[in-house]
């Protein structure tokens, strides 16, 4: 039986992360393991964030930095979808870029959305119904659930282009 080996080989590498850890604390440096699988490419990409994120699916922004992200606001230009949180400023993040996701994503209404309606940055990285009136506006999805609320979670499918009225 190979699980000998197998075991032996998984106690090892733990035993060294558990060691780099408490040398890492001695030295008054911070040793992370983060738990996003996701990674970089093939539509997501990993950043830091500039602010705390208290809620998953939101609408991200170019950051202050090449590898920073914010909240997208009902102005910004958005870039992805943040399917993570962040509890301190520089936590990393994973964001399923816009345009290059292959399948659908959640995103968090801003009021009431009728199944089928195109989608538009809102305030707080949320979404809204495309808006009719005069301006800019980045569609960023076609919704595939209804809300019937703000802060419901509903699935969307993902598109961006630039809306000029």
């Amino acid at each position: 039986m190979k699980t000998k080996p197998i075991r032996r080989a998984f106690n090892a590498l733990l035993h060294e992360l558990k060691r780099r850890h408490f040398a890492a604390q001695r030295r008054n440096r911070a040793f992370r393991l983060a738990n996003i699988a996701e990674g970089t490419h093939e539509g997501n990409i990993t950043k830091t964030t500039d602010v705390v994120i208290g809620e998953r699916f939101l609408l991200a922004k170019i950051g202050s930095a090449a590898d920073r992200v914010n909240i997208c606001t009902a102005v910004d230009n958005p870039i992805g979808v943040i399917t993570d949180e962040a509890a301190a400023v520089f936590d990393l993040v994973n964001v399923a870029l816009l345009g290059s996701i292959g399948t659908t994503v959640r995103m968090v209404a801003s009021a009431a959305i009728t199944q089928g309606s195109l989608l538009e940055p809102a305030a707080a990285g949320r979404v809204a119904t495309l808006g009719g009136s005069v301006g800019t506006h980045y569609v960023v999805g076609r919704a595939l659930d209804a809300a019937a609320a703000a802060g419901d979670v509903i699935e969307v499918d993902p598109l961006y282009f630039l809306r000029v009225i």
